[in-house]
């Protein structure tokens, strides 16, 4: 009883995180000032209007279907908010596509029952207690710290691997521990949900965003080093990858 109510209530807490990425990301001033983007509140109203009646409609909404449709409008909204202006980009041309179905599989592993058939619907760790409320109290502290880290980066946040033609290395922060705390408490949040979902369908859900956002890590680092050479190399002798460093 109690992992279930933990279960529905970081479920409205991974909404909320939704919600607030996009509509931080899409108030933001356009990294190109010279000119006024005017459909901007436009889209702002749309995504608030759709968000608005999906989450009143969602007891009505088939699991499977709401998860589909709720990936669709968060693909609409990262393709919206992300940055127009870049000097290099290093993602494949559907490398978006593919992270956003990624994405959908992730969390219909964690929030959808049907998902526990066979060896997914086995539990992980039985008879133990407390592992519930441990994953409840991590899977806030991850969407904390990606949205501290979210407020470091600044204008600087894209959802594409890509750099922009001012982009500065910001080591402020939780960047001042860890190269990607975005990605590491969005993991860390993953894994939480997983651990009160407790069934090896949580572990998949948390080995493929796990492997998605470690090739992306990979593949950012790569123009990072490229454009700030030792500053970055300097920035990565003392930070962890994905997790902390504290001891440099």
């Amino acid at each position: 009883m109690m992992r279930g109510s933990l279960l529905h209530i970081i479920g409205y807490g991974w909404l909320a995180f939704g919600a607030y990425w996009v509509g931080i990301n899409l108030r933001r001033k356009p990294a190109d000032t010279g000119h006024r983007d005017r459909s901007r509140p436009f889209r702002f109203a749309f995504l608030a209007i759709t968000f608005a009646a999906l989450f009143l409609e969602r007891h009505r909404i088939r699991p499977l279907l709401l998860i589909i449709i709720a990936v669709l409008w968060g693909g609409v909204s990262l393709h919206w908010v992300s940055s127009g202006q870049s000097s290099r980009s290093g993602e494949f041309r559907f490398y978006r596509p593919l992270r956003l179905l990624i994405l959908a599989v992730t969390f219909t592993l964690l929030f959808w029952d049907q998902a526990a058939k066979g060896l997914l619907g086995r539990t992980v760790l039985p008879g133990q207690a407390g592992v519930a409320a441990f994953g409840f109290l991590a899977a806030l502290l991850g969407l904390a710290i990606a949205l501290w880290a979210r407020i470091h980066l600044g204008s600087y946040w894209s959802d594409r691997v890509v750099l922009r033609d001012d982009h500065q290395l910001i080591r402020a922060g939780p960047y001042a521990y860890m190269r990607h705390p975005i990605y590491s408490g969005v993991l860390l949040a993953v894994l939480g949900t997983a651990l009160i979902v407790d069934q090896w369908r949580g572990v998949l859900a948390f080995a493929l965003l796990f492997t998605n956002y470690a090739v992306k890590a990979k593949r950012e680092e790569r123009i990072l080093a490229d454009r700030f050479d030792q500053g970055f190399e300097e920035h990565r002798r003392g930070t962890g990858f994905l997790l902390p460093r504290f001891h440099r």
